[in-house]
């Protein structure tokens, strides 16, 4: 059997200022214990966030899907609107990944789907 908490006894004068204000706490808050990830878990799951698409695994995937060069040169800054912005270095590094959008491109929405990403636009700077 679990063990009953209770609140600690409250003075007349708090349960005064309760019983004013129009709400009124139980002593056994046992029922009340949660842990924070159980906590956080039922939010996301009410609020629809567990089957959101997690953009960070786009960030991480693009060291794995470019060579090491041209992962070294450019990092991904965003991802709005299903089109994912990268951030270029180098001049001829952003001509090299100009010339292979196409395949990237291909690469990123296999692993993710065409509908979480449309477009890649590379940025210099």
């Amino acid at each position: 059997m679990e063990k009953r908490r209770y609140r600690p006894k409250r003075s007349s004068r708090d349960r005064a200022l309760a019983q004013l204000r129009g709400y009124w706490e139980p002593q056994d808050v046992s029922e009340f214990e949660h842990t924070a990830e159980s906590a956080v878990t039922k939010a996301m799951s009410e609020l629809g966030l567990n089957s959101r698409f997690n953009e960070e695994q786009v960030f991480d995937a693009w060291n794995v899907m470019v060579s090491t060069f041209i992962a070294s040169h450019s990092r991904p800054i965003a991802l709005q609107k299903k089109v994912l912005s990268i951030q270029v270095l180098h001049s001829t590094v952003f001509y090299e990944l100009e010339r292979m959008k196409g395949q990237i491109l291909q690469k990123m929405q296999d692993q993710f789907g065409a509908e979480h990403i449309r477009d890649l636009k590379f940025r210099l700077g």
